[in-house]
């Protein structure tokens, strides 16, 4: 199976302005993502798409790495994910003949090692009869059992079976971790979407689950990913 890997990095954020280059740990975040995807023995190419020129010289570090150039159109905080994939596919596989999946590796979830990767490929490339594979978190306290909707000041439990469960006889539930994605080229052409039934989970360590989107995330990335390089997550 031949996989190609896409690294979305946009310059615009909210939350966090320059994240993608935001210095964590002594490097640029975008790199852990880079260097992860780089040292994979099964990914034949992996791209980084971005519309940042930071991003763009960074790539340039890296020889193994294709830089695509976002256009502006569909780098904007509405753009969904779906059109930079579609983009850089018309650039590297315009006929969808070379490549077999596609796999997103988000650089706001940069907790991640290349032998996840290829593990989350080789599960994937186990279960032919699966279109996507999405890797999950299992969670413990932070459980849908102990979650309300509140509407006014009424609340209701999302799970009211399990309302007042024990947590150790709730059954477990999984968090999307926003680490690692792939989808089957054909089914993404059809249905427009990386997460298309029947999907498979990759589970990953509830310890390496980090998703950058405020500036609180930093601080708890720069200890996070520091831990981790250390080997104690």
């Amino acid at each position: 199976m031949k996989i190609i890997a896409i690294i979305p990095a946009r310059e615009g954020s909210k939350g966090v302005p320059g994240k993608n280059t935001y210095q964590i740990s002594g490097k640029p975040l975008i790199t852990y993502t880079i260097e992860a995807a780089l040292k994979s023995e099964l990914l034949n190419c992996v791209v980084v798409s971005s519309d940042d020129l930071n991003v763009c010289k960074l790539v340039k570090e890296y020889k193994q790495a294709i830089f695509h150039n976002r256009p502006v159109e569909i780098a904007n905080d509405i753009s969904p994910i779906t059109e930079t994939i579609a983009a850089v596919l018309k650039q590297f596989d315009p006929d969808n003949c070379v490549y077999d999946a596609v796999m997103l590796l988000q650089p706001t979830s940069p907790i991640r090692t290349c032998k996840q990767i290829d593990d989350a490929i080789q599960l994937f490339t186990d279960h032919p009869e699966v279109n996507s594979l999405i890797s999950v978190c299992a969670m413990d306290d932070v459980h849908p059992a102990r979650m309300y909707w509140k509407e006014d000041s009424s609340l209701s439990p999302i799970l009211a079976d399990f309302e007042q469960t024990r947590r150790q006889d709730i059954p477990k539930a999984y968090y999307r971790n926003g680490s690692i994605y792939i989808t089957r080229i054909s089914s993404f052409i059809k249905e427009n979407t990386v997460m298309i039934k029947p999907s498979i989970g990759f589970e990953m360590p509830t310890s390496q689950l980090l998703n950058i989107d405020e500036p609180r995330d930093i601080m708890i990335a720069e200890v996070l990913i520091t831990a981790w390089k250390e080997g104690k997550l």
